[in-house]
């Protein structure tokens, strides 16, 4: 069965302004891609604006899973084993890598050409991940940690997981499977790396 005309229209204007930007790509040439009319666009979507935001948070959500954050066990699950499952889940991430360069490029083209749309990324879809790996992290820091080192730890965490899901194929090391060694030395380096930080 064939995608209905909005997901058509998400996927046609996800590849169109990673390719061009927001502002260089025009509502009929999403519309000619995703073999639809200008007035379903605004049945759908209502302007160029909300359909962009509303691309923007599937993109952020397609790449950085957030049913990873819940993956990983419950809370009389260990506090280091929680680590450990959530880097495994967001560093194989879903296999869609061709989803993960466009975003790349997406936001490529935000730091060249700013949008509100990024703000509402950050506001909604990214405080609220980063909220959740702050819950993972939290356990694993001194008790008296402040919110900024909270903050900056759940930050690193995610970065160095995402790091390898931007790196070519050919570079990239297992992470599934019996050669996965990647997410337990992420989650080995993190570990002394709280261990180690000074205050």
């Amino acid at each position: 069965m064939g995608l209905n005309a909005r997901e058509r229209v998400l996927r046609a204007a996800r590849t169109l302004f990673a390719e061009r930007g927001y502002h260089n790509t025009t509502v009929r040439e999403i519309a000619a891609q995703a073999r639809t009319n200008l007035a379903s666009i605004n049945y759908y979507f209502r302007s160029k604006d909300e359909l962009y935001r509303e691309m923007l948070s599937r993109s952020f959500r397609d790449v950085v899973n957030p049913e990873t954050a819940d993956i990983a066990g419950s809370e009389e699950t260990a506090d280091e084993e929680r680590l450990r499952v959530f880097i495994r889940h967001l560093v194989a991430g879903r296999g869609n890598e061709d989803g993960f360069s466009e975003h790349l490029r997406l936001l490529a083209w935000e730091m060249l050409s700013p949008t509100s749309a990024l703000d509402h990324i950050e506001e909604i879809e990214a405080r609220r991940y980063l909220d959740r790996t702050k819950e993972i992290v939290r356990p694993l820091l001194a008790g008296d940690a402040s919110e900024a080192r909270l903050a900056t730890a759940a930050l690193a965490l995610i970065g160095q997981c995402l790091i390898f899901r931007g790196l070519p194929e050919r570079m990239r090391p297992a992470t599934q499977g019996e050669d996965a060694a990647l997410p337990d030395l992420i989650c080995d380096l993190f570990l002394k790396g709280l261990a180690n930080a000074p205050g």
